[in-house]
This record gives structure tokens, C-alpha cells and sequence, in this order.
């Protein structure tokens, strides 16, 4: 049951204990896939568990794999954002246009070794991304 919000000092409890839930430790890596309608019908499903597949068999277990709604990237989809665990929500790499192909290069090229691959970054703001 969800717990009621009586103040204001409540809702900000409410608020760092969900922003806690989602971040990570600075040694970690956050991969965080878009799952909204536009996500889902270009085939993040299949590229959230491409992923999740692929740590596994890596033996990658400093990384942590979150759902979110709609980046706003729809031209790109499926998007993935990869970020450290001490980064916020949106200050991490963000790949467009994710097929199985991608989502495999992203576990073994940028989690597994820390490369970004520069080629599939979509976003102004990631291109000056220094990880």
C-alpha cells in the first residue's frame, strides 16, 4: 500500500526516496531503456532483453537495468541512456535507433570496457559527454 502524503515535507520524503530507488552506485553503470507505446512498438522490448541477456552472460554485475516512459527521442527509437550510478537521470550517453545488434555492442563495447559509441549517440548534449 502506498504510504499518504500529509505534508509537504512528506512529499519530498516521498519524492528523495523514489530518485534513491533509481540511482545507482558511482561504481555501477544505469542502463535505462525507453518502454512508452513508441518504444515498445520499435522493439525496446526485445532490446531491454537483449540487454539484460547480454550482461548476464558477460558477468557484468555492477549493472543496474531500469524501464522509464518516453525520453522524447521518439525519431530514435528505442532509445537507451547508459550512465554511471552517481550521474542523474539524463546526464548519461543516450543511443537512438537501438536494434539487438546495438544493444549487444552497448554491453560489450561501453559497460563491459567503457567505450561510447559515438555513432549511435543521438542528442546535442551528448556529444561533448566525457565518461
Amino acid at each position: 500500500m502506498a504510504k499518504k502524503v500529509n505534508s509537504w515535507d512528506d512529499l519530498k520524503a516521498l519524492r528523495q526516496d523514489a530518485l534513491n530507488a533509481l540511482a545507482g552506485k558511482p561504481e555501477e553503470w544505469v542502463v535505462v531503456v525507453g518502454m512508452a507505446t513508441c518504444c515498445s512498438a520499435a522493439g525496446a522490448d526485445q532490446v531491454l532483453k537483449t540487454i539484460d541477456e547480454n550482461v548476464k552472460q558477460e558477468g557484468l554485475s555492477n549493472v543496474k537495468i531500469i524501464q522509464t516512459g518516453c525520453y522524447g527521442n521518439c525519431y530514435a527509437e528505442p532509445v537507451v541512456e547508459v550512465r554511471r550510478g552517481d550521474q542523474a537521470m539524463g546526464e548519461g550517453v543516450r543511443y537512438g535507433y537501438v536494434d539487438v545488434a546495438r544493444a549487444k555492442e552497448i554491453v560489450t563495447r561501453h559497460l563491459k570496457y567503457g567505450e561510447v559509441l559515438k555513432e549511435a549517440v543521438v542528442g546535442q548534449d551528448q556529444e561533448v559527454y566525457i565518461p
